[in-house]
C-alpha cells in the first residue's frame, strides 16, 4: 500500500486529534483554500461549518470511535497544514455493512505536491486504522473537486476500488 508515506522524522508536521481551540483555524483554511470548489453547487455558511465541526470534536472527545477529526501542524510554526474529518454510521440501501465516510481532507495548497501527496497518504492510513479500531468494514471517500484524478489515483494505490468520484475500501483485519 502506502507504507513509504508513514509519518517519519523527515516530516515537518505532526498529527494530533483536533480540539475546540482548532476550530477557527480549520474553518479559515476551508474558506481560504477550498470554498471556491463548492460555491457553484452549495452556499457556504461559516457558522454552520463552525457549529458542526465543534459538535463533532466534542463527540470525538467523549467517544473516539464515533468520529475522527485530525489535524497536522507545522513542527516549527505550529501553523495548521492539514485537517481531516471521518465519521461512521453510513449504510447503503442494498447492503448491511456499516461504512465510515470521509467528510473532509484539506491540505495547505501552498505545500509542494510531494508533501500534499504524503499528507493525503497519511490521512488515508489514519482513516483505515481508525476503521479497523472501530470495527467498521467499509471506508468511503469522495471528492467534489474539479481536478480529482491525483486524489483518486492515490486512493487506488492504497487499495481502494474507484467508482467515478467515489473510492471504497473493504477493511481487512490483521491479527
Amino acid at each position: 500500500m502506502l507504507e513509504r508515506y508513514l509519518p517519519s522524522k523527515r516530516d515537518t508536521w505532526t498529527w494530533h486529534l483536533a480540539d475546540l481551540k482548532d476550530v477557527v483555524e480549520i474553518v479559515n483554511m476551508s474558506e481560504l483554500m477550498f470554498q471556491q470548489e463548492i460555491e457553484s453547487v452549495f452556499t457556504p455558511n461559516r457558522r454552520m461549518l463552525t457549529k458542526y465541526l465543534a459538535q463533532a470534536i466534542i463527540a470525538q472527545t467523549y467517544n473516539p470511535l464515533e468520529k475522527q477529526i485530525i489535524i497536522a501542524r507545522d513542527n516549527t510554526t505550529e501553523a495548521l497544514v492539514a485537517w481531516a474529518w471521518l465519521g461512521r454510521g453510513g449504510y447503503t440501501m442494498y447492503a448491511p455493512e456499516e461504512f465510515a465516510e470521509a467528510h473532509f481532507a484539506h491540505i495547505d495548497l501552498n505545500f509542494s505536491t510531494r508533501n500534499r501527496v504524503t499528507i493525503m497518504a497519511q490521512i488515508l492510513q489514519q482513516w483505515r486504522m481508525w476503521c479497523q479500531s472501530a470495527g467498521i468494514p467499509v471506508l468511503v471517500s469522495t471528492s467534489i473537486r474539479e481536478d480529482q484524478a491525483g486524489f483518486m489515483h492515490l486512493h487506488q494505490q492504497a487499495g481502494f476500488v474507484i467508482r467515478g468520484s467515489f473510492a471504497y475500501l473493504k477493511i481487512t483485519y490483521e491479527p
